[in-house]
């Protein structure tokens, strides 16, 4: 059995967490430009900075 280095301890809790988003418009139209593209990124790695966590992958090219 393979050991896993992701599970993070809380004081009461044990977790390992995977997320996966999927954004998808209304109509499939094209709403996100170059710039909330980029906006977007640097607001996912914020947040996994403030929660220690670890961004694995982003791909946003498939909406240009």
């Amino acid at each position: 059995m393979e050991k896993n280095n992701d599970i993070r301890r809380g004081r009461h809790c044990v977790f390992n967490m995977h997320v996966h988003l999927v954004f998808v418009t209304k109509y499939r139209r094209d709403v996100f430009t170059k710039a909330i593209l980029n906006g977007l990124q640097e607001i996912f790695a914020s947040v996994c900075a403030d929660f220690e966590a670890e961004l694995v992958d982003l791909e946003l090219t498939d909406f240009l």
